[in-house]
């Protein structure tokens, strides 16, 4: 093989690899903790769960 095989091998290699680490993030970033896509979450439902746990907080500070 030649030296120039060789080189665009490795760089095929590598443009597939940053490509796939790219697109990995993507897809990671569209989802929460709990696995739901972030762009379709009720934003009200947001608040609401908020809510919930800073009222959970203060009744388990009260006892």
């Amino acid at each position: 093989m030649k030296f120039g095989d060789i080189l665009y091998i490795i760089a095929m290699i590598v443009f597939a690899w940053i490509t796939f680490a790219i697109v990995r993030g993507n897809f990671q970033r569209k989802f929460d903790e709990e696995g739901r896509r972030r762009d379709l979450v009720d934003p009200n439902e947001k608040t609401e769960k908020k809510n919930e746990k800073s009222s959970g907080e203060e009744k388990n500070s009260e006892q």
